[in-house]
């Protein structure tokens, strides 16, 4: 599995629930020219090892809408085969600088095994307000 959501919930029984799951973010912008909040999100991997045993590295790439690589973030993953799972569970700040569809590369020993897409959307609102009373 791999998601992005808002919250992660872990119980003293080791099971997990993942909170408001998201592909897609609106950030509402003051002006076209304006720069998004920095918003935090999790990004979880879970992994079931089958045969895989020993360390392995997992690496999440991002990708921005023009193709061009943002960062990476990568750490060693100990699988121990068989059904033993593997999770991974990252706090990350998304601010992107381009609206658009963002690409999260999910690789293992540098191979890619899945991807995440999310889309940041830029919605630009405009600020009234009612001037000074005068009276």
């Amino acid at each position: 599995m791999a998601v992005f959501c808002e919250k992660v919930l872990k119980e003293n029984d080791g099971v997990m629930s993942f909170i408001r799951i998201v592909d897609r973010i609106t950030f509402a912008m003051p002006s076209a020219s304006a720069t998004p909040p920095a918003l935090p999100l999790f990004v979880v991997l879970m992994f079931k090892a089958g045969d895989a045993k020993g360390t392995f590295s997992i690496s999440l790439r991002a990708i921005g809408p023009s193709g061009q690589q943002i960062g990476t973030i990568e750490m060693p993953v100990l699988f121990e085969g068989e059904d033993r799972g593997a999770n991974v569970v990252l706090q990350l700040s998304f601010q992107p600088v381009e609206e658009g569809l963002h690409w999260f590369d999910v690789l293992v020993d540098g191979h890619r095994v899945t991807r995440i897409p999310l889309r940041a959307l830029y919605q630009t609102i405009s600020v009234t307000g009612a001037g000074p009373a005068s009276g």
